[in-house]
């Protein structure tokens, strides 16, 4: 089994960079001067940036521009027009929820 845990982070950014992206962080030291828990890690190839909260949504990202490799950054590039997988998986998880959202 594989999870979401900051023991997987190096490993996402050697693929990154292995992928020719160029990383680097952004945020503020904290009041102690340790590195901040909320920085904002960055990815750049090609004219395309991406932002994430950490090293694997950051992967997550660039999957979906690896998947539907756009020509240029233009709005919405990213959209895949699908059907609403999100919510037949949880229709599915939970068939007695109410679904208002």
């Amino acid at each position: 089994m594989l999870a979401t845990n900051f023991n997987v982070w190096n490993t996402c950014l050697k693929i990154l960079r292995d992928r020719s992206f160029s990383l680097s962080i952004k945020g503020e030291l904290d009041e102690d001067g340790c590195w901040p828990h909320d920085a904002l890690w960055i990815a750049e190839k090609n004219g395309f940036i991406f932002k994430a909260d950490n090293p694997i949504e950051l992967l997550g990202l660039v999957g979906i521009y690896e998947h539907v490799q756009p020509n240029k950054d233009e709005p919405y590039w990213w959209y895949a027009d699908c059907p609403d997988i999100k919510s037949e998986l949880m229709l599915k998880a939970f068939p007695d929820s109410n679904p208002t959202d």
